[in-house]
């Protein structure tokens, strides 16, 4: 069984949380709401660990068939 790779999942969970924080913003931006470094930051975050979490269970799947 192959080893899953830390790097592949912290590159992922980092582009997939950048996008997820921009898409945000912009729908922010759209429906009026402020701009707000704080919600920017917890979008981040937010967005990093949950794409790191499902590219993670991704990975353990396919290496468990």
């Amino acid at each position: 069984m192959p080893q899953i790779d830390k790097k592949r999942i912290i590159t992922a969970g980092l582009v997939g949380g950048t996008i997820f924080a921009i898409v945000v913003v912009l729908f922010d931006y759209v429906f009026g709401r402020g701009f707000s470094w704080p919600r920017l930051a917890f979008y981040f975050i937010f967005g990093v660990l949950m794409y790191g979490f499902l590219t993670y269970r991704n990975f353990k799947k396919h290496n468990k068939q």
